[in-house]
C-alpha cells in the first residue's frame, strides 16, 4: 500500500480541483496547466493509491465512492496546510506568531489575563489576541478558522467538528446593587439569594451559563426566577432593584460602579472550558491549554458538579 506521506501534494491538489470542477477542462483552466497534463497528474495519484478516483465518459466526469471519500478527507487537510504554509511565512517575515482566543466575557476577568501574562513570558515572540464572543458564536467562530481556540465559561458538550478539555472551576458572587439588603454583607449562603429574583446573560446566547444557573436556582427550597438581560440593561436594573445577578467570583475585578461583589460561602463552583477544531489547531496549543489550566487552578477552591434540576421543575 502506498504511504500518503511519499504522495505528491501537486497530485492532491490537481485531483481536489478536479473532484469540484467535475470537469478536466475547466480544473485545467483553475490550475493553469494543460488538460493532458491534470489528467495525468490525476492518472499519477490513481496509480500510487491503486484505486479509480473518477468515472470517466465522453459526457461527463463523476467521482467513484473512492474518490468521494478522498474528497471528503483529503480537503480540509489541505486548507490546514494551506494556512500553515501562510503562517510560517508570516512568521517568517515579522519573527511573531499570533494566535486568535475567543473568549466570553467571564474568561477575561481572571482567567485570561493571567494566562497571558504567563504565555508572554515563556514565549515572548508568540502573542494572543483576544476577541470576545457569545457562547453560541464562539463555535462557528472555531469552526470558520476566525478564532483558533475558544475559552468560556459553562460550555457545554463540544459539538460537532470540535474537542474540548476542561480547565478549571471557580466559586460564585453574587453581584448587586449598593442599596440592596445583601450588599454590607461580608458573604452570604447560597440560600440567601434564593429570596430575591436572579439576572442571566440572555440563554439564547448564553445556553450553558443559563442552564448552570437554572440547575443552581431549583436546587434551593424558593425557586428564584431568572431574568434574563444584556450587559448594560443588567446594571441598570441591579442599581434600581433588589435583585442579584450570580457570577464567577473574579468578576469583582472589574466591577462596575454602583455595585457590589458578595463572596458565596458555598462549595458549588462553575466551570471553565476550551475549545478547538483539530483540523486547523495552532502550533503551540497543547502548551497554551496547559498554561490555561494552570491559571484556572488559582481561580478554584473546592470543586463541584452544580446541580440538575428537580424533576418537574417548571423552567423560568
Amino acid at each position: 500500500m502506498t504511504e500518503i506521506g511519499h504522495l505528491d501534494v501537486r497530485l492532491l491538489r490537481a485531483f481536489l480541483v478536479v473532484a469540484h470542477e467535475l470537469s478536466f477542462t475547466r480544473a485545467a483552466g483553475r490550475l493553469y496547466l494543460s488538460q493532458q497534463a491534470v489528467s495525468a497528474q490525476v492518472r499519477a495519484l490513481e496509480s500510487s493509491l491503486q484505486v479509480q478516483l473518477f468515472e470517466r465518459t465522453t459526457r461527463r466526469v463523476q467521482l467513484t465512492p473512492a474518490g468521494r471519500v478522498l474528497r471528503d478527507r483529503i480537503d480540509p487537510a489541505l486548507q490546514a496546510l494551506d494556512r500553515a504554509l501562510v503562517s510560517v511565512q508570516e512568521v517568517g517575515a515579522s519573527g511573531e506568531w499570533l494566535i486568535r482566543i475567543g473568549h466570553t466575557p467571564s474568561a477575561a476577568h481572571r482567567l485570561l489575563p493571567e494566562g497571558v501574562s504567563t504565555w508572554e513570558r515563556k514565549e515572548p515572540g508568540l502573542h494572543l489576541r483576544g476577541t470576545e464572543c457569545t457562547e453560541q458564536s464562539l463555535r462557528p467562530a472555531l469552526l470558520s478558522g476566525r478564532v483558533d481556540i475558544g475559552v468560556g465559561l459553562e460550555l457545554g458538550a463540544a459539538g460537532p467538528g470540535l474537542v474540548g478539555r476542561p480547565l478549571g472551576r471557580e466559586k460564585l458572587c453574587a453581584i448587586v446593587g449598593r442599596q440592596h439588603p445583601l450588599a454590607r454583607s461580608r458573604e452570604v449562603e447560597l440560600s440567601d439569594l434564593s429570596a430575591y429574583d436572579w439576572l442571566c446573560w440572555p440563554r439564547t446566547s448564553y445556553p450553558g451559563y443559563w442552564n448552570a444557573l437554572h440547575a443552581l436556582a431549583s436546587s434551593l427550597g424558593r425557586v428564584p426566577i431568572l431574568h434574563e438581560a444584556w450587559l448594560s440593561l443588567s446594571y441598570l436594573r441591579l442599581r434600581a432593584e433588589d435583585l442579584v445577578m450570580p457570577q464567577p467570583a473574579s468578576y469583582a475585578d472589574h466591577l462596575p460602579r454602583g455595585l457590589v461583589a458578595v463572596p458565596v460561602n458555598s462549595p458549588v463552583t462553575v466551570g471553565y472550558s476550551a475549545l478547538w477544531n483539530p483540523r486547523s489547531a495552532p502550533p503551540l496549543l497543547d502548551l497554551l491549554i496547559e498554561i490555561l489550566a494552570e491559571s484556572a487552578l488559582r481561580l478554584v477552591s473546592s470543586a463541584g458538579p452544580l446541580p440538575k434540576p428537580r424533576t418537574g421543575e417548571r423552567e423560568v
